[in-house]
């Protein structure tokens, strides 16, 4: 079984099952999660994996048909010497050139397909019952500066599926909304699938919602992030006017 490994964190890890599956050619692998070890990142912030965040995404990954089992490990040496590194792209400057990172794992000998992006790399189990719920979360990185206010509007339906305190900060400085705790990210996946759809900023959470393909809008920060929506029901939203219109776009109301 091929070994596939990356020490990113979660929505690095999610982006790059485009490239990975790619690789592989429909061959199933082993995808070994480096935790605690310090990988270079584009903004200079410290970058790595925690333990208990590879042990959220673990039930997530192995649910996929291409993914045999997720292996988590503190020491990369004990892995074996045939080991695939995905993240190479932390060390050559040069394929950090874009908004989008699931570009920096490409290269010219695997380059990208015109509608590489557009399709979903993170499918469910088992079909989920639809609600009219809808799925939010808003973290403290990427965070968009325009008002939220159309949100407001259907607050009755959202569900934040965020960290705890990302929802008590979202309920502090904008309104009050549900919480909706989910136990790992696979459970994340199946509630958000079961909503009409997700608002929310760049994130590990938005990773899921962008890889599965579940009706989206990205509110984006000034500076825009390192993703952009791609396929059918996704969207962006810069400013309050592009929330409002994408909102009624995407829901009807």
């Amino acid at each position: 079984m091929r070994i596939l490994r990356h020490a990113g964190r979660m929505g690095d890890v999610l982006y790059s099952l485009y490239y990975a599956t790619r690789l592989m050619q429909g061959e199933p692998f082993d995808l070994a999660l480096i935790t605690g070890v310090s990988a270079w990142d584009p903004s200079g912030r410290p970058h790595m994996m925690d333990p208990e965040d590879a042990e959220f995404m673990r039930p997530l990954l192995e649910a996929q048909s291409y993914i045999h089992s997720v292996l988590i490990t503190d020491d990369p040496r004990t892995l074996p010497a045939h080991t695939i590194q995905l993240d190479t792209f932390r060390s050559n400057m040069r394929r950090v050139v874009s908004r989008e990172i699931r570009a920096w794992y490409y290269s010219k000998y695997h380059p990208i397909q015109p509608d590489e992006f557009e399709r979903p790399v993170l499918s469910l189990p088992d079909p989920v019952e639809r609600t009219d719920r809808i799925a939010i979360c808003f973290t403290s990185r990427y965070r968009q500066r325009f008002n939220l206010a159309p949100l407001k509007k259907m607050a009755d339906r959202l569900a934040f599926i965020g960290l705890p305190a990302e929802h008590a900060a979202f309920c502090r400085e904008h309104f009050n909304v549900a919480f909706h705790p989910v136990l790992d990210a696979l459970n994340l996946f199946q509630f958000a699938a079961s909503c009409r759809g997700f608002v929310g900023n760049v994130s590990g959470t938005y990773a899921i919602m962008e890889c599965a393909k579940i009706p989206r809008i990205l509110c984006l920060e000034p500076t825009g992030g390192n993703v952009r929506p791609y396929g059918p029901n996704a969207f962006t939203a810069a400013s309050t006017i592009q929330l409002d219109s994408n909102l009624k776009t995407l829901f009807g109301d």
